[in-house]
């Protein structure tokens, strides 16, 4: 399989910009030395964050009750065709995280996506690496919203994920074969049926049976990283586990 390796010169750079601009909270903007485990959040308003320490559902990473010899897995999610094997998420998609996810989206310096990406992997990596994944691949960003946005957030995360974990990444592996239209408003039904068949495997790949990690900014209804994992199965890959940095409320 054809992977784009992280390499060495990101962390230079970034460190290099540690050294031009120094380094500030995102949500609050005070000043700081450093940032603790180098994440750009200080210490109160990383503790604000709605970060998952609750059980959740293994296929779609919702929250499910706290109730003694429950499985862990959803309704929702029972009788559904998900695609893909495992869901994770740092948290649901509310509050100041909800804020810090729409800002990456238009963030160009990608300082967002590295202080998300920092965070999965300090809060979720031991899990990620326990997975012993081949390789990363972010969902692609929609070719009608490459020039409205400033930002491949979803591909920013994978590069983010692969140099915390040292997984390779492989950034161009799916892409779109044709545009759909927006997910907002419709059902769950209407978004499954909204993006069947609009992905593919770009040529040259070749998938011998990996298990890969599927990287997004935000999952609802799991309609496109169901689509996405349905697509490289299709391909040759045995398993498909989807991450992404908020998860919202079922």
């Amino acid at each position: 399989m054809k992977i784009i390796e992280t390499s060495w010169f990101h962390k230079v750079g970034e460190r290099a910009l540690d050294l031009l601009f120094p380094p500030h909270c995102a949500l609050c903007r005070k000043s700081l030395e450093q940032f603790p485990d180098g994440v750009g959040l200080c210490s109160d308003c990383r503790e604000r964050l709605p970060l998952t320490d609750w059980p959740t559902c293994r296929r779609c990473a919702a929250r499910v009750p706290e109730i003694p010899g429950t499985v862990d897995e959803c309704g929702h999610c029972r009788g559904n065709k998900l695609r893909f094997d495992r869901a994770m998420a740092l948290g649901p998609h509310l509050g100041e995280l909800r804020d810090l996810i729409l800002k990456m989206k238009e963030d160009h310096t990608n300082s967002l996506a590295t202080l998300l990406g920092g965070l999965i992997a300090l809060h979720l990596g031991e899990s990620i690496r326990e997975l012993q994944a081949d390789c990363i691949v972010p969902i692609p960003i929609h070719s009608g919203r490459r020039f409205s946005r400033r930002a491949d957030s979803s591909l920013s995360l994978a590069r983010v994920l692969g140099r915390r974990l040292d997984i390779p990444v492989a950034e161009n592996l799916l892409e779109w074969r044709r545009n759909t239209s927006s997910q907002l408003g419709l059902t769950r039904e209407g978004r499954i049926r909204n993006m069947q068949g609009v992905m593919r495997v770009r040529a040259g790949y070749y998938l011998d049976a990996p298990h890969l990690l599927l990287v997004d900014d935000t999952m609802t209804t799991g309609a496109t990283c169901s689509e996405a994992a349905r697509t490289l199965k299709k391909s040759g890959v045995a398993r498909v586990t989807v991450v992404v940095v908020g998860r919202t409320p079922a």
